[in-house]
């Protein structure tokens, strides 16, 4: 559940979430020139996700100082009072229920209210964990590292980050045009 703070995984994670941008292209040209820059954005995603596992497991120690990250970031939320193992399973359980079908709509509502309540929490902690400047420090040359690595594995890696980047700054341009123009109407 805890996430990898490093570009790279930050990159690829986000190409998930751009999936919601398409929606917001009006139907204009907009649409497909959103669509071939979502499928570029995925693409170089996918590579990078590549050439990163490929150097993990190449990189005994590389994938040592990711474990110890995430050991570390796991006991700074602890120390936030927050139960990461309760949390999860408190909302594999509510998650559960949702999927069952056999909830009225008033027990849905409040089902998914508890659930979006803990995801809060959740993210309150580690994003309180993460703010902390050792657990920040150690995230910083996690991230310095990761990317050494993975461009001793293949040379393309710094390339494939800058296009990400220029790909979803485009993205979201077209994303907020969009929805200027579409509160103007």
């Amino acid at each position: 559940m805890i996430k990898r703070v490093c570009t790279i995984c930050a990159l690829a994670i986000a190409a998930l979430s751009v999936t919601g941008m398409a929606v917001a292209a009006d139907s204009s040209g907009q649409n497909n020139n959103t669509q071939q820059l979502m499928k570029t954005y995925r693409s170089d995603a996918q590579q990078l996700k590549q050439i990163h596992d490929k150097t993990v497991k190449s990189n005994p120690q590389l994938a040592k100082e990711q474990q110890q990250f995430q050991d570390q970031v796991k006991s700074a939320i602890k120390k936030q009072g927050y139960d990461i193992k309760q949390g999860q399973k408190h909302m594999q359980a509510m998650a559960k229920k949702l999927q069952s079908g056999n909830l009225s709509d008033k027990q849905r509502k409040q089902v998914m209210q508890n659930f979006q309540q803990e995801r809060q929490k959740m993210v309150k902690a580690r994003n309180a964990a993460l703010s902390q400047p050792d657990v920040q420090k150690s995230g910083q040359k996690l991230e310095h590292d990761t990317i050494t690595a993975m461009k001793k594995q293949n040379p393309k890696t710094p390339q494939l980050i800058s296009e990400m980047k220029s790909v979803r700054g485009k993205l979201q341009q077209q994303q907020q045009s969009s929805a200027g123009s579409n509160s103007n109407s």
